[in-house]
């Protein structure tokens, strides 16, 4: 029984259709073979990879929460909420999640002292990357670098941006989501600093995932169904079987 009902949704449980070629690409990345909420690797597979932790890393999954975590076999965890950073958030999602964990720190709301102190927590914490939103001034960027020894990440929303500033900064990547901009400031950064890592969401469609994909990016975020939405689909499930 597939969990999404929508044919074009990427949740949608397709496994039974990969090809033989796909199978022996991503075998070895399939710990969970019974997982509800599988990612599809093989529309993915077009992605360089951004390597954390010592692994290469293709998928990431946006959420803070364990059941849906534990439920999907994304290679990492993009762990951002719109509230404080919390050290126990930060310290029970790494130990949770047994993958890299990116860590959000800042953004238009939290900056400076509070921001740095954060990210000097999250990497003793297991963290993989921290990652601060597009508002996140460039001085608290270059003091984060010197405190912490793994990768900044800073979101971009739009094309109106000093990118070259921000590298100069201190981030390793950039993480695109800019809505129905997002593949215009791929193509902006790929073509002005071709050889900057990028990570990008993916979308809600099939369409839209291998849009993205296609453009070579190093990894993609996938945002899974709310909880609302995955009991909503299985009611449903349950009404149509009466």
């Amino acid at each position: 029984m597939s969990i999404a009902n929508n044919i074009n949704s990427i949740w949608v449980n397709t496994r039974h259709k990969r090809s033989l070629i796909d199978i022996l690409l991503f075998w070895k990345k399939r710990p969970c073979p019974n997982v509800k909420l599988p990612t599809p690797l093989h529309l993915i597979n077009s992605c360089k990879g951004l390597i954390l932790n010592n692994q290469k890393i293709k998928s990431i999954l946006f959420s803070t929460d364990i059941a849906l975590i534990e439920n999907n076999d994304a290679d990492a965890i993009l762990a951002v909420y719109p509230f404080a950073p919390s050290e126990r958030i930060i310290k029970t999602l790494i130990e949770f999640s047994d993958k890299p964990v990116i860590c959000g720190i800042g953004g238009g709301i939290t900056q400076g002292e509070f921001a740095i102190n954060m990210a000097k927590k999250a990497e003793p914490l297991g963290a993989s990357a921290v990652i601060v939103n597009q508002p996140f001034k460039n001085e608290d960027i270059a003091a984060v670098k010197q405190h912490i020894n793994i990768p900044i990440i800073s979101s971009v929303s739009t094309l109106n941006f000093d990118f070259k500033a921000r590298i100069e900064a201190g981030v390793s990547c950039f993480n695109v989501t800019g809505g129905a901009e997002t593949q215009k400031i791929v193509d902006y950064i790929k073509a002005t600093f071709p050889n900057f890592p990028i990570i990008s969401t993916g979308g809600k469609t099939i369409q839209s995932l291998k849009s993205i994909t296609d453009k070579k990016i190093n990894a993609v975020i996938l945002t899974p169904p709310s909880n609302g939405e995955l009991f909503r689909s299985i009611m449903d499930n349950y009404r149509e079987s009466e």
